[in-house]
């Protein structure tokens, strides 16, 4: 793998901000509780972290004139994960947001702010795990169910996201090692005055990175992963970014197919007063 550019692919989200927009019209649901700048505050979240797990994922990978010691690895790789479940938090935040155009009971309240503090992508997941399981808000099974199975098909990779993304922000580092690069560009070190090969490595950056596989398990009780199963970042990332995209169409589809307002067009006065938005990634 030498492309460390992750293929995001977010254009189908203007098509659903373009349904919230109309659905949000005073002909039809209207915006008494401003669910649709909830939601659209949702979405630009999301969009901002997608584009920081994309840069993040670029520059712990590519040959620029930077140090690339342990340190600035972790740096990144903190970046990356707290971005990513962001972005799925975010996302939720904008479709508990979109529900309460039609269902404020099958999703958080958002004009409640005790309600607004629990939306969690365990309202799309649920938690099976717990003593007493915790199942998901009802809406999301009504309005996002392609959603909300995609989701759940890949709790597995979530988890790792999850659980890593704990560990960095509240208790260690979660880099463990890897391998470096030995592609630099021609005539890299040269333009950088190095000439020793042991200074050299201060400026490799990262091919392969390895996640801890138990990140919450104390220290003495981890076992040694066998190399067949480590856990590499570069392929989270990967399959992240797919996930990503099959969750935006997914959840399109869903809105489109499920949340239906009365009136289907848009009229040209309400088209001229939508608010200018950010171009998605």
């Amino acid at each position: 793998m030498n492309n460390f550019v992750l293929p995001f692919d977010l254009r189908l989200c203007n098509k659903m901000d373009q349904h919230a927009l109309l659905c949000c019209q005073k002909y039809n649901f209207g915006n008494e509780s401003d669910w649709f700048g909830t939601f659209r505050g949702g979405l630009y979240g999301f969009y901002s972290r997608i584009n920081g797990v994309k840069r993040h994922f670029y520059q712990v990978h590519a040959w620029i004139p930077t140090l690339c010691t342990p340190s600035d690895t972790e740096y990144h790789m903190s970046a990356i994960l707290f971005n990513m479940d962001s972005a799925i938090e975010c996302f939720t935040f904008a479709l508990n947001a979109l529900g309460n155009s039609v269902c404020i009971k099958g999703f958080r309240d958002i004009t409640d702010s005790k309600s607004l503090q629990k939306i969690h992508p365990r309202d799309v997941l649920g938690d099976p795990d717990r003593k007493k399981p915790l199942e998901p808000m009802s809406g999301f099974a009504k309005y996002f169910p392609r959603t909300q199975k995609l989701w759940i098909n890949r709790r597995d990779l979530l988890d790792i996201i999850f659980e890593n993304h704990d560990v960095s922000k509240h208790r260690e580092t979660v880099f463990r090692g890897g391998k470096c690069r030995n592609d630099p560009p021609a005539g890299f070190f040269e333009a950088l005055g190095i000439t020793d090969k042991a200074n050299s490595i201060l400026y490799t950056p990262m091919a392969e990175i390895i996640l801890i596989s138990d990140p919450k398990t104390p220290r003495r009780d981890r076992q040694p992963t066998p190399i067949e199963d480590q856990i590499l970042l570069e392929e989270i990332a990967f399959r992240f970014c797919y996930f990503i995209n099959k969750t935006v169409v997914l959840a399109t589809q869903d809105a489109l197919a499920n949340i239906k307002p009365p009136v289907k067009k848009l009229n040209e006065q309400s088209a001229n007063n939508n608010p200018k938005k950010p171009s998605s990634l």
